[in-house]
């Protein structure tokens, strides 16, 4: 999540907090209570902008005061007060929001700006801010707001499909916009549903990539097809975890590396067992056998060496991200916003490597080895590899041994 999705500079201040919480609080969407979720919320926002007051103001004197949650006992910038020290506080509350809130990740600048401002009552009665809050909230909403409100239970599973569907990533490629993501986000809202972990997920659908590997080496052509729709299947599945991670506030930077290793590895094996699947199927000519193992081989380390090159880079130079524009943020990852800008392919037109860019990301080469498999030309998706991973691996050098910007910055003046 991005500093400027979560804090505006025109937002209002966010110091005291009333939560006006009923059994409404108890229901989960999207695998958290959603009492967890507004603390959550708030917890992200306090993060960036200093500690605040939160009271949560039962609308029944059985409930408890503050909830025993684990996610309510580890939120540091937040501090708890009792319902009665907070009414009878003279100070005016900077937010007013119920449990019926369903609130999207990172939309709280923007109710901020768009709720006004719920006056104090003095009676402090629960059912008066209450009302007036859902009716402040349906006078302010415009369009399609990152927030509804839930009257019953009954609307938490289109809830669900709405929130899910604004979950993808602004770096996903067509393949998973229009088609990857309708498959993962089903399977994401029922894995929502168990205790299961964005990593645990991870590590659990890497056994598609062996299963796949172990298909390739067959050399057969029942073989390339069934690895290729398992790798592709990996492709698909491997979005949920993001948005596991994106809907249960888990994203971590050690779940982002597993991810990236995983991934890497799982292409390492393609190139690999791809290669001496083929040489299996060969007709016997030992020359290619040897060739299809050789390039195989190749790809696999040039895979790696292009990896291991942007990699590197970030890792020694990490302010260099900084230098990197953001005109590319809605088509790449941060670590390879650098290698585009400094590889030189611009040179060749900007509209020709958002182009480039698109047609070989991994969601768009997973299908396209499905069809090449289902063709009968397997050998071509091995050459295909090679290649794009040679110039990937050419390029990656040529943006890691130019100076950077602020170094041609400064020789400039």
């Amino acid at each position: 999540m991005k500093r400027n999705e979560l804090v505006t500079e025109d937002a209002r201040p966010l110091r005291r907090v009333l939560i006006l919480a009923d059994e409404s609080a108890e229901w989960r969407v999207a695998g958290l209570r959603q009492l967890d979720r507004l603390a959550l919320s708030l917890q992200e926002f306090a993060h960036l902008r200093g500690t605040m007051e939160v009271c949560i103001f039962w609308d029944s004197p059985a409930r408890p005061g503050v909830g025993s949650s684990a996610e309510m006992a580890s939120l540091p910038a937040l501090h708890f007060v009792g319902v009665e020290e907070f009414l009878q506080d003279v100070g005016a509350f900077d937010l007013v929001v119920s449990t019926h809130l369903f609130l999207h990740r990172g939309s709280l600048p923007r109710l901020l700006a768009e709720l006004p401002v719920i006056e104090r009552n003095g009676a402090a009665l629960w059912n008066d801010y209450a009302q007036k809050f859902q009716s402040t909230l349906a006078a302010s909403g415009s369009g399609r707001s990152p927030w509804c409100y839930l009257a019953s239970e009954r609307e938490i599973p289109a809830c669900e499909r709405v929130f899910l569907r604004g979950h993808g990533k602004s770096q996903d490629g067509l393949v998973s916009r229009h088609l990857n993501r309708r498959v993962s986000r089903a399977l994401s809202r029922f894995l929502l549903k168990t205790p299961i972990t964005p990593n645990a997920w991870s590590i659990l659908i890497f056994a598609l990539p062996l299963i796949a590997s172990l298909a390739f080496l067959r050399g057969t052509y029942s073989g390339f097809i069934i690895g290729c729709a398992v790798f592709q299947l990996y492709s698909t599945l491997d979005g949920c975890d993001g948005e596991i991670a994106r809907a249960k506030f888990l994203q971590t930077e050690f779940g982002r590396r597993l991810d990236s290793f995983l991934d890497l590895v799982g292409n390492l094996l393609l190139a690999l067992t791809l290669g001496f699947g083929l040489a299996r199927q060969s007709t016997g000519f030992h020359f290619i056998d040897g060739f299809y193992i050789s390039e195989g081989i190749a790809a696999a380390i040039l895979i790696a060496l292009s990896e291991g090159i942007v990699f590197f880079r970030r890792t020694r130079s990490p302010a260099s991200a900084l230098t990197a524009t953001t005109k590319w943020n809605g088509t790449l990852y941060q670590r390879h916003h650098e290698f585009l800008e400094r590889s030189g392919i611009l040179f060749l037109g900007e509209r020709f490597a958002f182009w480039l860019v698109q047609l070989t990301k991994r969601d768009m080469a997973m299908l396209a080895f499905l069809i090449l498999a289902i063709a009968g030309w397997p050998q071509l998706i091995l050459h295909l590899l090679f290649a794009v991973a040679g110039i990937s691996s050419v390029l990656a050098g040529n943006a890691y041994l130019r100076p950077g910007a602020a170094r041609l910055a400064s020789e400039a003046s």
